[in-house]
């Protein structure tokens, strides 16, 4: 991975495309939100901590499943181990609401990089399921 600008810029995957009509934000307040989003992070992040891919897109959308394969999910978590080191902790920062989806943020620390790590996360509600369209680690 390259490094530019200020940090270390990771896009994992971004989809706009093929939302579906049904699809909505997850909530209108930082609570609604951080109570739908803070659960589907801690997973992805464990996730990278034990090597699960599986457990890794459980809550992707189908979309962004088929962009992200298991090779591709072993080399962004041996980038981020290897560039970043081991996932300490996170502080919900807030969300913005882009059409009909919620762009989650957090600022995070790991052990390797005295950084501070920006994590985005997109997320829409279609039916009763909240999924996954974008992730970022910058």
């Amino acid at each position: 991975m390259e490094k530019r600008g200020i940090g270390f810029v990771f896009l994992l995957v971004f989809l706009l495309a093929s939302l579906s009509l049904s699809a909505d934000v997850i909530g209108k307040t930082d609570t609604e939100v951080s109570k739908v989003a803070e659960p589907i992070l801690d997973n992805i992040l464990e996730a990278f901590r034990t090597g699960d891919y599986e457990q890794y897109c459980r809550d992707f959308d189908n979309t962004l499943k088929e962009s992200v394969s298991e090779k591709k999910f072993r080399q962004v978590r041996e980038w981020l181990q290897t560039t970043l080191g081991k996932y300490q902790y996170k502080k919900y920062l807030g969300f913005l609401k882009k059409g009909r989806m919620s762009v989650v943020l957090w600022k995070a620390k790991f052990d390797k990089s005295e950084d501070d790590v920006l994590i985005k996360l997109v997320v829409s509600k279609r039916g009763d399921k909240y999924l996954v369209t974008g992730l970022w680690f910058q």
